[in-house]
């Protein structure tokens, strides 16, 4: 897998809203994290300029080689270990001939090791429940490769054949040669993946901002010239040059004694032999450069406008309680600014349809700030001029009181909750923490130090000090100004001259102190009398406690302990969008968009944001095909706020013309361009031919957004929310029945009601179709192809039928992935799932879908068939169908130990009428799974009459 700096965030984002990013921490050139003897002790005063500590919980060290370890108890999840194999080595330590071969290497990792044949160590680990994918994996960037396993450690040996795995990662690997050559397929297909506007406009950008550079010239995917023709032993070369264990880092987190895992460690990686000579320097530095210089990137399949201006500083080592202090400072400006830009994008006629500022790393001697913005068509030099404008009023005028009080609220709220989580954090989160204080030098001193950093210094930072280092964020030395936009002859891209004018400009207009326009109100200005409860019971097996309320709202309370700081809420009435006519389809499916837009109560979303700062709540309203209803997550202490908005989301709802009109605005600037988009035709055409054509699947144009009907949209909205007696509420997480039983006497026994249910589901006649069918996409210019195929499977809703299809499923994506990728070398990756239609059946299906050269798609789906009429005849080997049961028994034990498990179980029960009990009973639906089971499963639903096959390729070969 490649993990590189995306320096096109700003575009991904199709919805005009620039990805939030949190100001990265300063990223040194690599060295192993400096860990004094011990921390200070908790009670010490803070001192500035005091080494911030090591957790104390960390255990760390050297072996002779130089190999470091990271080792820690975690107990979420219980039963299991993260480990990860870090090393300093990517694909800037590549020659000109070896490009592609530091991520080449990642890959042969997992093809043939000292103590693994080709194909075993995948299979172990699936048999003992890890997935690859989410528990094996590995990522190679510029600078670094890691690998990744997720293991049990409730049965002897595991953990130590995991770390068995790492050191032949680190120093046993063997390059067969007939491996190298069937994975060069697979890497060629992955190169292949990634191709599309959004690399050809990279390739065009990373040159102007990385200019002489070596990282300018070193994307770890490499050339397909180099992949398709290296020799072996020129990777093997690569191997025994770089791969040193001084180079590198072993993690051990989890539910393990932290005294045998370093045991384990060292027995497994201290025979690695040291090397003497030193490590090789390479060249991470990116030149600066005192002129602002531009990269105007044009495609026609880009997706849509955007203009960024990227300043490039040197990285900050964040050593002490100062540095980290000054991190903070950083977070707060952004916060602040990000809010204030938020506020532009929704004025009429605003120069950006989103538009957001933060800091990323970029390698590991220099770091981003930047502010980027998605414009309307045309809209690049008035979203420039914009930003600059914004940045220089940050800078001159800096930050109201209040809008500091409000992110020093927020900012205080996040520590706080993770502070609060700490001990239920996942051990993975802690794992890839030390994998960076290794490879960038983070500090970790825990969240009890973080927090105490936080809570003591947040409070005194001073306006002067947040406009100080505001200052800082832009400045005109290593500027580098980015636009990306389609081609269009109608609508050109601004030339570089057409830039600096409008800079120049820019920097003349007048800027007055921002205006902070939000008076002090409550969220719910006139409360309403509470209602009550009026029947209580237990559903002692799934632990949960019912009550009606007196509008007829049932609500169903589990609390957990599974997080210290989460409570998630969901509440559905059957119909959603399946009431609406074919004609108001297009209003009734974007109804959950104009508020989300707009607001409730009177305050749009950055208003409600500076009004609840500091509070971590939410809750918004959804239209689905079937169902509509609410879905929201609140901190325990803040859960009268999330209750709050859920009440302001039936009863005032803010349905106005502003906001439709700033909607459309918005949506139409992110499909504007979509139909130059490949991915987006090709799966619009398989939704519409698994469907049979039907009109709740066909994609949005610019036209229909232009004819929509505000009061269509408000009517259906309204209709939808006006009776609360169709709802039914599942709240889970860390709550007592009897503290929030008064709270929803308050805010949901409340609600408009008839006190009765009256909504439905409408059939609204879906339908799979009921033959053969296949279609084809030619679409895009470069030669990468795509294929989905569909399969009927009606489980008729039943829930072993559907729990068989799921499995079958599963079992024929491993049996893919070990023949269209492993022995073929076709793909990159292959899946295969099982679609249910819920809430009626009718029309589930199982999909497969994989992308390859496009010139082997026939080939490929002839393989896909091929082993479907194989297990259609034979049924599945007993091997196969004990790693799928071991791969579900080991999700379902960390599953039940998530709120989101239980929130959405409970609800699936209760929409479909099923005993709640069931819910217990998967492992048993799991231990019935049988090669028998599993071979009638796939004969009744993998039909070779009844599916579809739909492929793409480019336009022109």
């Amino acid at each position: 897998m490649i993990r590189c700096v995306s320096i096109l965030t700003w575009v991904a984002v199709l919805s005009g809203l620039v990805s939030a990013q949190q100001p990265a921490r300063p990223q040194p050139v690599p060295a192993p994290f400096p860990v004094p003897s011990a921390p200070p002790p908790p009670a010490a005063p803070l001192i500035q300029q005091a080494l911030l500590p090591v957790d104390p919980a960390l255990r760390t060290g050297q072996l002779a080689n130089g190999l470091r370890y990271y080792v820690r108890r975690n107990a979420r999840p219980a039963n299991r270990v993260s480990l990860r194999l870090a090393v300093n080595v990517g694909s800037i330590h590549e020659d000109d001939n070896q490009r592609g071969l530091a991520h080449f290497l990642e890959h042969m990792a997992f093809n043939g090791t000292e103590n693994f044949k080709p194909g075993e160590l995948i299979n172990f680990l699936e048999s003992i429940g890890a997935r690859f994918g989410p528990h094996v994996n590995a990522y190679t960037s510029f600078d670094e490769t890691v690998y990744m396993l997720e293991v049990p450690t409730d049965r002897p040996g595991y953990v130590d054949r995991g770390l068995l795995a790492l050191h032949d990662f680190a120093a046993g690997m063997q390059m067969l040669a007939d491996e190298v050559e069937k994975e060069r397929g697979v890497v060629i297909e992955e190169w292949r993946g990634r191709l599309g506007a959004g690399s050809r406009l990279t390739d065009k950008q990373l040159p102007v901002l990385l200019a002489k550079s070596r990282y300018a010239e070193r994307l770890p995917i490499g050339t397909p010239e180099t992949l398709k023709s290296f020799p072996r032993q020129r990777i093997l070369d690569f191997y025994r040059r770089w791969y040193r264990p001084d180079q590198m880092a072993v993690v051990v987190v989890g539910d393990i004694d932290p005294a045998d895992a370093r045991k384990l460690v060292e027995q497994r990686f201290a025979s690695i032999p040291a090397v003497t000579s030193p490590v090789e320097t390479i060249d991470r530095a990116v030149p600066a450069h005192k002129e602002t210089t531009f990269s105007i990137a044009t495609d026609p399949e880009a997706q849509g406008w955007s203009v960024a201006i990227a300043h490039k500083r040197p990285v900050k080592i964040e050593a002490t309680v100062a540095d980290y202090r000054q991190s903070l400072i950083q977070q707060l400006a952004t916060q602040m600014l990000n809010l204030r830009l938020r506020e532009i994008a929704r004025r009429p006629n605003a120069p950006f349809l989103g538009a957001e500022a933060g800091g990323s790393g970029l390698g590991r001697t220099i770091e981003l700030y930047q502010l980027g913005a998605a414009v309307p068509e045309g809209g690049i030099a008035a979203g420039l001029e914009a930003l600059i404008v914004e940045a220089r009023r940050m800078q001159q005028h800096g930050f109201g009181a209040e809008e500091l009080d409000r992110a020093r609220a927020g900012l205080l709220s996040s520590y706080e909750r993770a502070f609060k989580e700490r001990d239920t954090s996942e051990s993975s989160g802690y794992a890839d923490e030390y994998v960076r204080a290794f490879l960038e030098a983070e500090p970790i001193p825990g969240i009890e130090f973080e927090y105490r950093i936080a809570s003591t210094f947040l409070p005194s930072v001073t306006l002067a000090e947040v406009t100080a280092e505001a200052r800082t964020l832009i400045r005109d030395e290593n500027r580098v100004v980015m636009v990306v936009a389609p081609e269009k002859k109608a609508t050109p891209a601004p030339t570089e001259a057409v830039l600096r004018a409008t800079m120049a400009k820019a920097e003349k207009v007048p800027v007055e102190a921002y205006t902070d326009a939000l008076a002090g109100r409550d969220l719910v200005e006139k409360p309403p009398a509470p209602g009550k409860v009026t029947a209580r019971r237990m559903v002692a097996s799934v632990g949960a406690t019912v009550v009606t309320l007196s509008n007829g709202v049932e609500v169903w309370l589990k609390p957990t302990d599974f997080k210290n700081d989460q409570v998630i809420i969901s509440a559905y009435a059957k119909g959603g969008g399946s009431l609406a006519s074919e004609a108001d389809y297009t209003e009734a499916s974007l109804a959950t968009s104009l508020v989300g837009i707009g607001g409730v109560g009177g305050l749009n979303p950055v208003e409600l944001s500076k009004l609840l700062a500091g509070k971590i709540a939410s809750a918004s309203p959804t239209i689905g095909t079937y169902t509509h209803g609410i879905s929201g997550q609140a901190s325990p202490r803040d859960l009268e706020t999330a209750l709050k908005l859920n009440y302001l989301a039936f009863t005032a709802p803010n349905l106005t013309r502003e906001s439709f009109e700033l909607m459309k605005r918005r949506i139409g600037g992110v499909i504007e361009n979509q139909a130059q988009n490949p991915a987006y035709v090709f799966n619009e055409k398989v939704d519409q031919l698994n469907t049979s054509g039907h009109y709740s699947a066909k994609a949005l144009t610019v036209a229909d957004i232009q004819q929509l009907d505000l009061e269509a949209m408000a009517r259906f909205y309204r209709d939808r929310f006006s009776n609360a007696a169709d709802f039914t509420y599942f709240i889970v997480g860390a709550f007592a029945v009897e503290e929030i039983t008064p709270l929803l006497e308050r805010w949901v026994a409340t609600l408009p009601s008839t006190g009765k249910k009256a909504s439905n589901f409408r059939d609204m006649g879906v339908r799979f179709p009921s033959a053969v069918a296949r279609d084809a996409v030619k679409k895009g210019r470069e030669p990468r192809g795509q294929t989905v195929v569909s399969f009927f499977a009606d489980t008729k809703l039943d829930q072993y039928e559907m729990h068989r299809a799921r499995a079958a499923a599963s079992l024929l994506g491993i049996r893919l992935r070990d023949i269209l990728r492993e022995e073929l070398g076709g793909t990159y990756g292959v899946s295969a799932a099982y679609e249910d239609s819920l809430p009626l059946s009718g029309h589930g299906s199982v999909v497969v879908q994989f992308g390859s050269d496009p010139d082997n798609i026939d080939k490929l789906t002839g393989e896909v068939m091929k082993e479907i009429e194989r297990l259609k005849a034979q049924g599945p080997s007993p091997d196969d169908v004990k790693r799928v049961q071991e791969l579900e028994r080991r999700d379902l034990e960390t599953a039940t130990k998530q709120n989101a498990f239980w929130l959405g179980s409970l609800q699936t029960v209760h929409m479909l009428g099923w005993d709640p009990d069931s819910i217990n009973r998967r492992q048993d639906r799991i231990e019935k799974l049988t090669p028998q089971v599993l071979h009638e499963t796939f004969k009744h639903y993998f039909p070779l009459d009844r599916h579809t096959v739909v492929t793409l390729r480019p336009e022109q070969p």
